[in-house]
């Protein structure tokens, strides 16, 4: 896999904001008595690893809101639940199971069966649903079988918007469940077929790369994690600019002027804290003060 950015790279590129590892960072701006907070979290980490950061309780009462990617309680959200679900349809003449060749269906259903269920199952999504989501299926299955002991109920980005909530703060998401869907299904289908068949693969190795992962994270090694994020990555630019740059710039954008007014604390995955495109380099470009703390 080619490397875009060299180790060294990105610990330059991080290296003003995390010293030591750290995922927590305060957000301030001469002369403004607002301050703010930056959580990075992780999909596949356990709620231990942000519940030992003593700070967080009275961080939380403190600010006025909480940011996270999306308002999670409005996934459960009929409505939305209904655009969704139609997001996710193949169209009727691109299905996996026209596109796919009897080989590629084949390694794809040896894999499905290992990590994830009865291949009738797959069979029926193949009719169905774009490539994308058997892509994400397979990976949250691959994750939970090498992290066991994970309690999908108890996630970081979640537990978060709740304490918030149940704390009296506004609770609000820097970007629409709508947005969401359509970065990660409204890919063109060559392009999700292609992950696809990376992900099948590489499926032996994606349980390692998860552990890997949460080890990172449980560490609170920021570094580790957005190296990790790189290697993974970095052989696609584009993936690159629409999974992360171009959120991150847009997310500065909101922030960068809220915060001037409102306390806020902003959770949001770890991979897009440091870096030269990273929300904590672009909050600093807008004149804010970052400082990493336990």
């Amino acid at each position: 896999m080619k490397k875009i950015l060299t180790l060294a790279a990105v610990v330059t590129a991080v290296f003003s904001f995390s010293a030591s590892a750290q995922i927590l960072y305060k957000v301030e701006k001469p002369g403004n008595d607002k301050v703010s907070y930056v959580l990075g979290t992780h999909h596949f980490a356990p709620l231990s690893a942000v519940d030992t950061i003593k700070s967080l309780p009275e961080i939380i009462n403190g600010v006025d809101k909480l940011y996270g990617e999306i308002e999670m309680s409005k996934m459960s959200d009929p409505a939305v639940i209904m655009s969704m679900q139609q997001k996710l349809m193949a169209p009727t003449d691109s299905t996996l199971a026209i596109l796919l060749t009897p080989e590629q269906t084949a390694d794809l259903t040896a894999a499905w069966e290992k990590y994830v269920g009865s291949s009738q199952q797959l069979a029926g999504m193949l009719q169905m649903v774009k490539p994308a989501v058997i892509s994400t299926t397979m990976a949250a299955a691959m994750a939970s079988k090498a992290l066991p002991d994970l309690n999908p109920l108890e996630g970081i980005d979640g537990t978060m918007q709740n304490r918030a909530a149940a704390a009296g703060k506004t609770v609000a998401g820097l970007e629409t469940m709508d947005y969401q869907i359509d970065m990660l299904y409204g890919r063109p289908i060559s392009e999700q077929l292609e992950s696809l068949l990376k992900t099948v693969k590489e499926a032996d190795e994606e349980g390692t790369k998860a552990v890997e992962l949460s080890n990172a994270y449980i560490a609170h090694d920021i570094n580790k994690l957005y190296e990790l994020i790189m290697d993974a990555d970095n052989d696609n630019p584009q993936t690159m600019e629409r999974m992360i740059y171009e959120r991150n710039d847009n997310w500065v954008n909101i922030l960068k002027d809220e915060m001037n007014g409102t306390s806020i604390l902003v959770v949001v995955g770890a991979g897009h804290l440091p870096g030269e495109r990273g929300i904590l380099e672009g909050l600093k470009k807008a004149g804010y003060t970052i400082t990493a703390i336990d």
